[in-house]
């Protein structure tokens, strides 16, 4: 079945759509680095071009920021911005639940085009 270019992916429809969450969340453990990484995924997902590797790349780091995997290792600003992060902040269960829709967005995207996204690429993490 031929892909219609002018509807948006499930990646790109989630991720434009909750741009200003998706960018919060990310500079929480992140900084303002990855919140201007982040600005520049929802560009480029705003434009609704086919899922590139570098994209998948970009939502794969993302992914990887929102679901706390670096912060363990204390040489990334993740781990020290994570120690500063209140547990009962209401922002965390917003972090979880916006995890937990880009995962359905994603999963969603792969049954449309077939391929898995589970091949990771270690140098697609945010780093500061």
């Amino acid at each position: 079945m031929p892909k219609d270019y002018f509807m948006p992916s499930p990646c790109a429809s989630f991720v434009v759509a909750n741009c200003a969450a998706l960018t919060c969340a990310a500079v929480l453990p992140g900084g303002p680095d990855v919140e201007r990484r982040t600005k520049r995924l929802v560009d480029d997902l705003s434009l609704a071009p086919p899922m590139t590797r570098r994209l998948r790349r970009e939502l794969d780091a993302l992914e990887d920021l929102l679901s706390l995997r670096h912060v363990n290792d204390p040489d990334r600003i993740e781990a020290e911005r994570f120690a500063q992060i209140d547990p009962e902040n209401p922002v965390v269960v917003q972090i979880c639940l916006l995890l937990e829709n880009l995962r359905a967005a994603r999963a969603a995207e792969d049954c449309l085009i077939g391929q898995p996204h589970q091949l990771r690429n270690p140098r697609g993490a945010f780093r500061a």
